[in-house]
């Protein structure tokens, strides 16, 4: 008995080390075709409809070409000297087997690999088709727990 418990366990704790690595790596690809400016690929990483929850109001995205249209906006605002962004902190809570909500703070570089901005962004994502998509995101200054 108490052997399969501990196969049980190791088995558990398997799986979920191989879906953190999976949400990982998209978000990893996600980030890296954001540098590129690579519209194409960045609307793939996502599971339709799309939002973006912002202070002051949330934008949808029904379809790839309006999620392409958001992502223009989005890099077109960066400064000419935008590099690339890095994860610095990556936390990932499974609500179940098809939905992850991750933490995320990152930070933007310069040409000249000096960090000129950081952030932070809460996505929502769904385990579909085999493959973890963003289908909400939310940039945040801090989160609070209310008690």
């Amino acid at each position: 008995m108490f052997k399969a418990i501990i196969y049980i366990f190791i088995f558990y704790s398997l799986a979920i080390s191989n879906e953190r690595e999976n949400i990982v790596n998209v978000l990893e690809s996600y980030n890296d075709a954001f540098a590129r400016a690579d519209y194409s690929d960045i609307v793939n990483h996502f599971d339709y409809p799309a939002s973006f929850n912002l202070p002051d109001k949330t934008i949808g995205a029904s379809c790839k070409f309006k999620l392409k249209l958001i992502y223009k906006k989005i890099r077109g605002d960066l400064p000419d000297y935008y590099s690339y962004s890095e994860w610095n902190k990556i936390d990932i809570t499974l609500i179940d087997d098809s939905i992850a909500i991750v933490d995320a703070s990152f930070s933007r570089y310069r040409d000249d690999g000096n960090i000129y901005d950081s952030g932070s962004v809460q996505y929502h994502m769904r385990f579909i088709n085999d493959e973890w998509k963003i289908f909400t995101l939310t940039p945040y200054n801090k989160i609070e727990n209310l008690d």
